[in-house]
């Protein structure tokens, strides 16, 4: 594998699927402001009510039936890292095994232009999907995603595709399926407003803003304490959140051994994904 084609893949694996940085401390402000009370899916476009988003984890197949397939053995070990499946000479979706346990966790799909509309990712390596992309003439433009590693949807981004910066998030909190908090990101700060009564409406005494280093900043109309000792536990109980997403060249060109190191933690390969709901 050449030169240049290493340092393509470099940039490629540098925008790998990268979801959710800041959740932790920031879902623990927000824990701290709601108390102890109490995007459609990419795949499934069922109407639900307003308010409601389907928590299902949709896991795209990628059929390499009829199709040819090019296998990739990046690190010299006589097993398959990346698997390229083609329509003709159009690459139509990959599977890669970027930590070489020999199990698919990074699943890419593209076009027929061959720019990319999709990704899904498997960050904990037990099989099941934690985050999906979903790409418009190759920009980012969503992302659906399981903070909890409970095999269900939590949150939802929306993403400038022009920028790649994500510009709302819509989070169930509370697991029930409904929004419970609106994030809105404004240059380095982020305004958050929390339904806490239940009634699918924020509360203008549950807001909260955050700036670039996470701490909370004075809100107009949030009620006293909505930002008050809402850091001293910022750590504490904070879910483990996968990293930023970045938008990436489409389609991406192959890793090369030395850039898919085993501390990325994400990918698959040597296996085909397999269907039945969040399960690869």
């Amino acid at each position: 594998m050449g030169a240049g084609r290493g340092e393509r893949a470099g940039r490629t694996r540098a925008g790998a699927l990268r979801v959710g940085v800041g959740l932790g401390v920031a879902s623990v402000l927000v824990a701290a402001v709601v108390g102890c009370g109490g995007g459609d899916s990419a795949i499934a476009n069922a109407k639900l009510p307003d308010g409601v988003r389907s928590q299902t984890i949709e896991h795209e197949a990628c059929n390499e039936s009829g199709h040819r397939v090019e296998t990739v053995d990046v690190n010299n070990d006589g097993k398959p890292d990346i698997r390229r499946v083609y329509d003709g000479n159009v690459e139509v979706c990959r599977i890669s095994d970027l930590n070489r346990d020999g199990k698919p966790d990074l699943f890419e799909y593209f076009d027929k232009t061959g720019q990319l509309r999709r990704r899904e990712a498997d960050y904990d390596d037990n099989g099941i999907v934690n985050a999906i992309e979903i790409y418009e003439n190759g920009k980012l433009v969503r992302a659906e995603i399981d903070t909890t590693n409970q095999g269900r949807i939590d949150t939802w981004d929306t993403f400038d595709p022009a920028t790649g910066k994500r510009i709302k998030r819509e989070r169930d909190a509370t697991g029930d399926g409904r929004i419970d908090q609106w994030w809105t990101y404004d240059g380095d700060h982020v305004t958050i407003a929390m339904d806490k009564n239940g009634d699918g409406q924020p509360d203008p005494e549950a807001v909260i803003t955050l700036n670039s280093a996470g701490n909370a900043v004075a809100t107009p109309g949030a009620g006293a304490g909505a930002g008050a000792g809402a850091g001293a536990d910022a750590d504490a109980g904070a879910p483990a959140a996968p990293p930023e997403p970045t938008p990436s060249p489409s389609p991406a060109p192959t890793p090369s051994a030395d850039e898919l190191s085993p501390s990325t933690g994400d990918a698959g390969a040597a296996t085909g994904p397999k269907r039945g709901g969040a399960k690869r």
